[in-house]
C-alpha cells in the first residue's frame, strides 16, 4: 500500500511542474525584432516615395503612406513599452519622429500634385495647422 502512494506522489511531483509551464501563450517579440519591423516598413516607404518621384504614379504615394503609418504605429507602440531610463527609448523616439516627418512630406507632395491620400495622422504624430 505504501508503495502505491509513493509512486502516485512521485508521479505527481514529476508531472505537475511539466503541466504548469510559465511560458506565455503569446510571447512578446524582442525589442530588436520589433525595431527591425518598423525599419522594414520605413525602407518600403522610402522605396515607394522614391519610385513616385521618378514616375509620379499615385499608387506609389499611397503605398508609401501606408507603410509609413504602419512604421509610426510600430515605433509608437515600442516607445510606450520602453522605459525612458534606457537609451533605446530615445532611439525609438527619433525613428518615430523621423517617420512622422516623412509622412508629412508624402502628404504634402501628394497635395501639391493634386492627389488625395487618406491624410491620416497616427496617434504617434502631431501636426500643427
Amino acid at each position: 500500500m505504501f508503495m502505491r502512494y509513493f509512486i502516485f506522489y512521485v508521479s505527481v511531483i514529476i508531472f505537475l511542474p511539466a503541466c504548469s509551464s510559465t511560458t506565455p501563450d503569446f510571447p512578446q517579440q524582442s525589442f530588436r525584432s520589433r525595431l527591425s519591423g518598423g525599419d522594414r516598413h520605413m525602407g518600403w516607404s522610402l522605396n515607394y516615395f522614391d519610385s513616385w518621384q521618378n514616375g509620379l504614379q499615385p499608387r506609389y504615394l499611397q503605398l508609401a503612406e501606408q507603410h509609413t503609418i504602419a512604421a509610426i504605429k510600430m515605433f509608437a507602440h515600442l516607445e510606450s513599452d520602453t522605459s525612458p531610463r534606457i537609451s533605446e527609448f530615445y532611439v525609438v523616439r527619433e525613428r518615430r519622429t523621423r517617420s512622422c516627418r516623412l509622412l508629412a512630406e508624402i502628404q504634402f507632395a501628394a497635395g501639391n500634385h493634386g492627389y488625395k491620400l487618406s491624410s491620416r495622422t497616427p496617434d504617434g504624430c502631431v501636426h500643427f495647422s
